[in-house]
């Protein structure tokens, strides 16, 4: 157990520096290559940012992940087998890019979600899929043989609930970091040893870029940063349910999810619903166009500090995830089912709380639009 928290820490050390290092120098270039956020875009900056951040990240938590690996200080392929870590790449690799295209030029929400689907059939492919669901009142229910149609919405649904969130400095490269953090406690729990190198890399590295994505920003992570992180977090979840308990199995991820995926949830019910979408083609399409309504915007309408949103969502997020957590250590699926309906509440809740304040006294003092994200 030392050895292999020395090495996840080794993983982290090295992704945080090499991610922190490279973030100037990419913001630096990110000018003559159009990655460029301009006032009056998608965020209401005074000021153009770069939205490079993704690919230093990218960059960090593979070279953190591959240093411990190349070190020889395990033989992870015991663990996971060579084509599984061959199509996981080549998955991740796929959604990255998309993101990075359309980072710089420009990508439709068509073309964005084709990739992903093929991304996470790849992920299918490689043998991870959720095999078990755990429902109230019917106990364990075997997926099969729809498991991989619902493990593919799931990375796909996982996938843009955290590009959604990228709304607000340090908003999703923290909830991205705490989310991992508990998926890293679980691995050590485990004991997965490249879960764990894997998991710590990517931790590491969204905490060398917040180091530069603070309010105020100077660097974003674009979509490449949003979708591959959203993907990494999909993929992982799924096979940290594959040798967990039968019972526990997928309740885990989920409740160290819930956040995102639930608001998410409740954003596109909300642009279906929308009166003026007349057509179910219509209604179906506006689910996937960037609009306000998402938790970080409605709590902006209170009149909040971004900073104290963004502090109030990490304590959420973190709350959810030691629920998880708690599930995982207590092997009790009632307990995990009874904390998703609690986390569905208080969600629920603050969005309502949010938009009852829309034309408020205290939503009228917010005068500046919410920051927007890429759909």
């Amino acid at each position: 157990m030392i050895q292999l928290l020395a090495s996840a820490v080794t993983s982290a050390f090295v992704a945080a520096l090499v991610t922190n290092l490279l973030v100037p120098l990419l913001a630096r270039l990110a000018p003559s290559m159009g990655a460029m956020d301009y006032p009056g875009e998608r965020r209401d900056q005074p000021y153009p940012v770069p939205r490079i951040g993704g690919l230093a990240i990218v960059v960090g938590f593979s070279c953190g992940a591959c240093f411990v690996v190349l070190a020889g200080w395990y033989e992870v392929f015991l663990e996971v087998q060579r084509r599984e870590i061959l199509a996981i790449g080549v998955a991740t690799f796929l959604v990255f890019l998309v993101g990075l295209v359309d980072d710089l030029v420009g990508v439709s929400v068509a073309q964005k979600f084709v990739v992903q689907f093929a991304a996470a059939w790849l992920v299918v492919q490689a043998g991870w899929v959720f095999e078990v669901v755990r429902l109230p009142f019917l106990g364990a229910v075997e997926l099969a043989p729809f498991h991989g149609v619902v493990t593919i919405l799931w990375i796909v649904g996982v996938t843009n609930a955290i590009n959604f969130v990228d709304g607000l400095d340090g908003l999703a490269g923290g909830v991205v970091a705490i989310i991992f953090s508990s998926f890293l406690v679980y691995a050590l729990m485990q004991g997965r040893v490249l879960t764990v190198v894997w998991i710590a890399a990517i931790v590491g590295a969204c905490i060398g870029f917040l180091r530069h994505n603070w309010e105020p920003a100077r660097v974003y992570m674009g979509d490449s940063g949003s979708l591959t992180l959203g993907f990494l977090l999909a993929a992982i979840s799924v096979h940290s349910a594959l040798k967990a308990p039968v019972a526990v199995a997928i309740l885990v991820p989920i409740l160290a999810l819930g956040l995102p995926v639930i608001d998410t949830l409740l954003v596109m019910r909300v642009r279906f619903l929308q009166t003026e979408q007349r057509g179910f083609m219509e209604r179906f399409g506006r689910m996937f166009r960037a609009d306000q309504e998402h938790l970080h915007h409605h709590l902006l309408r209170l009149g909040l500090r971004r900073r104290h949103i963004v502090a109030t969502i990490y304590g959420l997020v973190l709350l959810f995830s030691i629920s998880g957590l708690l599930v995982a250590a207590q092997r009790n699926p009632d307990l995990g089912l009874m904390l998703i309906v609690v986390e569905v509440v208080v969600v629920v809740v603050l969005r309502h709380w949010g938009i009852g304040w829309r034309g408020g006294r205290l939503g009228s003092r917010w005068k500046q639009p919410a920051p927007d994200e890429r759909s």
